[in-house]
C-alpha cells in the first residue's frame, strides 16, 4: 500500500470516528448520517480519477450553498443551529473524501473531522463518544505521522518508504501519551459550566405506571415491559437489606373521579413537617440519585425525605402537596436523605394530633358504588384504631391476583368490577381500592406513584431502576407522624416486571460504563476534584499516624495506587535500560555527519530530518552532497527499512562519511 493511499484511508477513518462521536452525543440524523457514512466507507476503497473528481465537485458546491443558507436561516430564527451546520460538515467531508488521491486536501479532512468532535461536545455525549474519541486520537496521531512522511518522500521524489513495526508501535505509544496528558489536564482543571443542551436525552414516560395521573380507564391489551433505565441510585453507607421493598416516591394525588386520580388545583400549601425528623425515630439513609429526565419534573426518593441536596444545575422545589419537584435543564443529579423505617405498629395505633382538611383527602366520587363502603365496614368491624383498619383492608386486597393483563372491555375497568367480580389487576387497581375504601370509613389517604425496588448492578455497585418497576401505592395520614406508606399490592408483583431477556446482563454492564462516564466526566466538578485528590493523598496512609501498618497496610488499603506506582516504576526502568543500548554503526555514522554539518555552520537544528539535511548540504557544499546522500541513504535503510548492513556497505558508508567530513572541514 502506498503512503498516499494509506494516508487517505487514515484521514477518512478519522471522519468516520468523528461521525460516530457525534452520534454518541446528539444521536443520528438518519438521512444525512447514512449518506455521509456511505460516502466515507466508499472512499476507503474507491477514489475517482482527477477529471471525474472535478465533475463531482460541481455537484457538491450547489448543495453546500443550500445547506449554508439553511444554517443561516435557522440561526436567524433562533433554532438548533448545530444540526444544520453538522449536515454541511458531513457534505463537505464526503466531498473531500471522494476526491482523487492527487488532491492535497489532508488538512481539510483533519479540520472537518475535528469539527465533528467539537460539535458532539455541544450535547451530552455518552460512552459511545468516549470510544470514538479514543479511536480518533490514535488515528489522528498515525495520520499526522504518515502525512508528514508522505510529503517528505514526495518532496525528495522517493516512491516507496516502508513503515517498520517499531515506527507504528512508537506512534501508538505517542497516542497513549496524548490521552494520558489529556486525562491529567481534565483531572487538574475541572469543568466550571455544565450547561449542555438537552438533545440526546429523550424525555421518558412509563407505560406501566408512572405519569402525571393515575387512570383505570385502559382496557383490551397487556401492559408491556420497558427496560429503559430511569434511576441509578448509589448508597454511600451501603445498600439496604431488602432492596425489593424500596418505594421510590414520585407524585401524590388527592382527587378521584371514579376513573382517574388527579391533583386539586386549590390544594393548600403543605409546610415541611418536622415530625418526619423528630417523631420518626429510625436512622437516616443516604441516596445519591442519578435520574433520567421524565416529562414530569419529579425528584424521586425514599419516603419520608428529610432533605435534598441538588447538583448539576437543578433547583429542588417542595410544592403544595408535599412532593419534590425541580427547576433547571440538567439531568437530575442529587443526594436525598430519608428515614429508613416507619414508626412501629404500637406508635401508629396510638397516634394523635393534627389532621388535614377532609375535603381533599377524604373526597369520594358522587357515583361511588355503595357496596364498596359496605365492604370496608365489614372488614373493619370491631377494630378500634385506624392502623388496624388499614391493615385489615390491606390484607384483604393482597389476597387478590396481580396481573398486567388489562380488562377486556371498558365496563370491566371500574373499581367495583375489580373488587366484586374480577379480583385481579395491576397496581393502580390495588392502590385505588385501598385509598377509596379507607376514605369511606373516615381515614384520610392519597394515592402515590413512583417505582418499586430495582435491580442491583454488581459491576457498578448501584441500584438500577427501570420503567419495569413503575408502581402505585397509598399514603395514609397518621396524626403526629404524617403520611405513612401502605402498599396493598400482593407481594412478588414487582418480580413479575423484571426483564429476563438474554441481553439484560449486557445491558446492565453497558449502563455501568455509561454511569461512570456521566459521573466522572460529564458531571465532574470542583467537589469531585477535591474528593479525588483526597483519595490520592491517602496513598501512603495517614501521615499523622506514623505507627500505622507500614507498607503492607498501604498495599491493603490502596491496591490500585500501589499497582499504578509499580507500573510507572517498571516503565521508567524499561525506558532507562532501552535508552542505554549501544548505538549501531549506521546511526553513529549519521550522527557524525550531522556534527560535521553543524561545525560547517549549515544550520542544523534538532528537528532537521535526514533528507532535509542532504538537501541543505547540496545547496551549500556541492562536492560533499553526493557523499552525504550516500551516508543518509544507507542510514535510512538500516534505521527504518529494517536492513542489516554488511561489511562492504559499512565500509562504503565510512568512506563516504570521510569524504563528506573532509570536504565540509575544508569549506568551513
Amino acid at each position: 500500500m502506498s503512503l498516499r493511499l494509506l494516508h487517505r484511508r487514515l484521514a477518512v477513518s478519522m471522519g468516520l470516528t468523528g461521525l460516530l462521536a457525534f452520534a454518541g452525543g446528539a444521536g443520528f440524523e438518519p438521512i444525512s448520517a447514512t449518506l455521509a457514512a456511505t460516502a466515507l466507507v466508499t472512499a476507503l476503497f474507491w477514489h475517482p480519477p482527477r477529471d471525474l473528481s472535478e465533475r463531482m465537485e460541481k455537484v457538491f458546491l450547489p448543495l453546500a450553498a443550500l445547506l449554508l443558507a439553511r444554517a443561516l436561516i435557522v440561526f436567524v430564527v433562533d433554532g438548533d443551529v448545530v444540526i444544520p451546520v453538522v449536515d454541511l460538515l458531513l457534505l463537505l467531508m464526503a466531498a473531500e473524501a471522494l476526491r482523487s488521491l492527487d488532491a492535497p486536501n489532508d488538512v481539510r479532512l483533519y479540520a472537518l473531522s475535528f469539527a465533528l468532535i467539537l460539535a458532539s461536545t455541544a450535547y451530552r455525549p455518552g460512552i459511545v463518544f468516549l470510544m470514538a474519541f479514543v479511536a480518533y486520537i490514535g488515528l489522528s496521531t498515525l495520520a499526522l505521522m504518515v502525512g508528514h512522511l508522505r510529503r517528505e518522500a514526495e518532496s525528495h521524489k522517493v516512491r516507496d518508504l516502508p513503515l517498520g513495526r517499531g515506527l507504528v508501535a512508537t506512534t501508538g505509544a505517542l497516542a497513549g501519551v496524548i490521552l494520558m496528558v489529556a486525562l491529567a489536564v481534565f483531572v487538574t482543571f475541572p469543568r466550571v459550566s455544565q450547561g449542555w443542551a438537552g438533545r440526546g436525552e429523550t424525555l421518558a414516560t412509563s407505560i406501566s405506571g408512572f405519569s402525571d395521573q393515575i387512570s383505570l380507564g385502559q382496557f383490551g391489551s397487556t401492559i408491556l415491559g420497558n427496560p429503559e433505565i430511569v434511576l441509578r441510585v448509589e448508597f454511600p453507607e451501603g445498600p439496604p437489606e431488602d432492596i425489593a421493598s424500596l418505594h421510590w416516591r414520585g407524585r401524590s394525588y388527592d382527587r378521584f373521579d371514579g376513573i382517574r386520580w388527579s391533583r386539586s388545583r386549590s390544594h393548600p400549601p403543605s409546610a415541611r413537617p418536622r415530625f418526619y425528623r423528630d417523631r420518626w425515630r429510625s436512622g437516616v439513609i443516604e441516596q445519591k440519585i442519578f435520574a433520567a429526565p421524565l416529562d414530569v419534573r419529579v425528584l424521586f426518593a425514599l419516603h419520608p425525605t428529610i432533605e435534598i441536596e441538588a447538583e448539576n444545575g437543578i433547583q429542588p422545589l417542595f410544592d403544595n402537596a408535599g412532593d419534590h419537584l425541580y427547576w433547571g435543564s440538567g439531568a437530575p443529579s442529587y443526594t436525598a436523605y430519608s428515614r429508613s423505617q416507619p414508626p412501629g405498629p404500637d406508635s401508629l395505633r396510638s397516634a394523635q394530633g393534627y389532621t388535614p382538611r377532609p375535603r381533599h383527602f377524604a373526597q369520594l366520587s358522587n357515583d361511588l358504588d355503595p357496596r364498596i363502603a359496605a365492604l370496608a365496614d365489614s372488614l373493619t368491624t370491631g377494630l378500634d384504631n385506624p392502623y388496624d383498619r388499614v391493615v385489615a383492608i390491606q390484607r384483604y386486597l393482597q389476597s387478590f391476583e396481580y396481573t398486567r393483563d388489562l380488562p377486556a372491555t371498558a365496563r370491566e375497568t371500574t373499581l367495583e368490577h375489580f373488587l366484586f367480580e374480577r379480583q385481579a389487576g395491576h397496581c393502580e387497581y390495588f392502590s385505588t381500592a385501598l385509598a377509596v375504601m379507607l376514605r369511606t370509613i373516615g381515614i384520610q389517604t392519597r394515592n402515590v406513584n413512583g417505582f418499586l425496588g430495582g435491580q442491583w448492578s454488581a459491576f457498578g455497585d448501584y441500584l438500577v431502576v427501570t420503567q419495569n418497576e413503575a408502581h402505585s401505592w397509598v399514603e395514609v395520614w397518621f396524626p403526629g407522624y404524617g403520611w405513612v406508606t401502605i402498599d396493598p399490592t400482593p407481594a412478588g408483583a414487582a418480580s413479575s416486571s423484571q426483564l429476563t431477556s438474554w441481553f439484560w446482563p449486557g445491558h446492565v454492564f453497558f449502563d455501568g460504563l455509561q454511569h461512570r462516564w456521566s459521573k466522572w466526566v460529564l458531571n465532574y466538578n470542583a467537589d469531585d476534584q477535591i474528593g479525588l485528590f483526597d483519595r490520592w493523598s491517602g496513598l501512603w496512609g495517614n501521615r499523622t499516624n506514623e505507627s500505622g501498618g507500614g507498607a503492607s497496610d498501604v498495599a491493603r488499603r490502596n491496591p490500585f495506587g500501589v499497582a499504578l506506582l509499580l507500573l510507572l516504576l517498571g516503565g521508567g526502568l524499561y525506558w532507562a535500560r532501552r535508552g542505554g543500548r549501544e548505538i549501531t554503526p549506521a546511526t553513529r555514522a549519521y550522527l557524525q555527519l550531522r556534527e560535521a554539518c553543524a561545525r560547517a555552520e549549515l544550520g542544523v537544528t534538532p528537528g532537521l530530518t535526514p533528507l532535509a539535511l542532504v538537501a541543505r548540504v547540496r545547496e551549500r557544499r556541492t562536492t560533499a552532497g553526493r557523499a552525504a546522500e550516500r551516508v543518509v541513504d544507507l542510514y535510512l535503510h538500516a534505521r527504518y527499512g529494517g536492513e542489516t548492513l554488511g561489511e562492504s556497505e559499512l565500509r562504503e558508508m565510512s568512506e563516504a562519511l570521510g569524504v563528506a567530513r573532509k570536504t565540509l572541514r575544508a569549506k568551513a
